[in-house]
């Protein structure tokens, strides 16, 4: 089997993770890490028996590689990934697809031209829960109102990074993973509407606390609105989910999917099966690329959440 070669761009928790997930695959070969951070990236090359380069360019520029993985900071996925995509390679990035609109969209209409496999690292594609409430919203109607409220005690393991508008961005984009399946099971925005408030937010950008709100209008019809709120006084993290359609509301609280319609409440049945990891299926779509235009479908959606999350800036 000819193996498919891999760069790792990062060496943070993620650049780790899927590290550890490609090195157990057959069909993968990791040829390079690159790492602005030349500790904590040696030491994952050394880990690895593979090499390190300090600047991610010279990494995209090799020829022995035929993707890479981004797992940078928020602020640099756009500009990585149209520079890998420039030099045919395929790509898989953390979320979010990208920090600028104009660069998503550029990347989707670069893997096209170039035949690059384009994927995001949202996990829907390959969730079984994802999968049967896609199912049971297609049978309940039109939607009338999706509503999600997350709200958390503290500022997260990494304040320097999380509460920081310069690298991650406003809430809302940072919290994209809690957008892009709502726009995977209803589509675009036909117009977007925002609401933020910081506390303590200092010139550079960090902050110690934040209210985020969006309500959008969708395409095909119905309201969509996200609340989130962080470093707040409350004693546990609270999250709340429902999607409100016209014969019936699925809601989640607790981590237990319900339905109810006229007829009663009754648990959301999620099937057991298995499913790849986003890891083999970005493998399994860069060896069927040879053959036919990847499928790009992902990244779209991805796509449509960043117009989303990025709208209030």
């Amino acid at each position: 089997m000819t193996k498919i070669k891999i760069g790792i761009i990062g060496s943070g928790g993620m650049a780790r993770h899927h590290l550890t997930r490609f090195t157990a695959m057959e069909a993968a070969e990791i040829v390079a890490i690159a790492s602005r951070n030349e500790q904590t990236g040696t030491q994952l090359a050394k880990e690895h028996k593979t090499a390190f380069i300090s600047e991610w360019t010279r990494l995209i520029e090799r020829e022995d590689i035929d993707g890479v993985v981004v797992c940078t900071h928020n602020d640099s996925h756009g500009e990585i990934i149209l520079a890998a995509l420039q030099t045919n390679k395929h790509v898989f990035v953390e979320y979010p697809l990208a920090s600028d609109v104009g660069e998503g969209e550029a990347a989707l209409k670069l893997a096209e031209e170039r035949h690059c496999v384009l994927r995001v690292s949202h996990p829907e594609s390959v969730s079984n829960t994802h999968k049967a409430l896609k199912q049971k919203i297609g049978e309940l109607g039109d939607l009338l109102l999706t509503s999600f409220v997350r709200l958390t005690p503290g500022r997260g393991a990494r304040p320097e990074i999380l509460f920081n508008l310069p690298v991650s961005g406003i809430p809302a984009h940072f919290f994209i993973y809690h957008i892009y399946p709502i726009i995977d099971f209803f589509g675009g925005a036909a117009s977007v509407k925002k609401s933020a408030a910081y506390e303590g937010l200092t010139e550079n950008g960090q902050y110690d606390g934040f209210v985020n709100t969006l309500t959008v209008e969708f395409k095909r019809g119905g309201i969509g609105q996200w609340t989130w709120a962080g470093g707040i006084a409350i004693n546990a993290a609270e999250e709340h989910e429902r999607y409100v359609l016209a014969e019936g509301t699925i809601s989640d609280a607790g981590g237990e999917w319900h339905c109810t319609t006229p007829a009663g409440v009754t648990p959301l049945s999620i099937p057991d099966s298995p499913q790849s990891t986003l890891q083999e299926l970005w493998l399994s779509e860069i060896q069927d690329a040879a053959n036919q235009p990847p499928n790009l479908e992902d990244a779209a959606v991805a796509l449509d959440a960043i117009r989303i999350s990025l709208a209030p800036e």
